[in-house]
């Protein structure tokens, strides 16, 4: 096995206490429109997460990354895409690694530069209140 990121993880869906689930309700509505490209995301990150194996490096490597750095080194963007559906899917989280936890915090169809940045300031922001809840 090559080299891995966040081995011995946990993940965390955000504000799932509360009863809403972001990224849950977006696969959720995705697996409605394309069950196989739902149960990459599921299988591909969030079992491997889930299970502790952490994701592969190479997953970061390249021109088209399946996940990308973004802002800051915290905030984290997976990036896959529904060829039934002719959209790209982003799935948003935050690494925690003080608790070694992996945290979900938004997830969407890329549309414009400018949805896309206001999905990544959600995800900040609520990567930042689940850290401040945590202190």
């Amino acid at each position: 096995m090559g080299l891995v990121l966040w081995l011995g993880y946990s993940i965390y869906f955000y504000d799932e206490e509360d009863g809403r689930d972001y990224v849950g309700d977006f696969i959720d509505s995705l697996a409605r429109q394309d069950g196989r490209v739902a149960a990459e995301i599921m299988n591909l990150l969030f079992r491997r997460l889930s299970n502790g194996e952490g994701i592969p490096v190479e997953w970061t490597k390249g021109s088209q990354p399946k996940v990308k750095t973004l802002s800051n080194r915290d905030i984290f963007e997976y990036r896959g895409r529904s060829s039934k559906l002719r959209k790209e899917i982003r799935v948003y989280f935050g690494v925690h690694r003080p608790s070694k936890t992996i945290v979900f915090v938004e997830a969407s169809f890329k549309t414009s530069d400018a949805e896309q940045k206001r999905h990544i300031e959600v995800a900040e922001s609520r990567f930042r209140a689940y850290i401040k809840r945590r202190r």
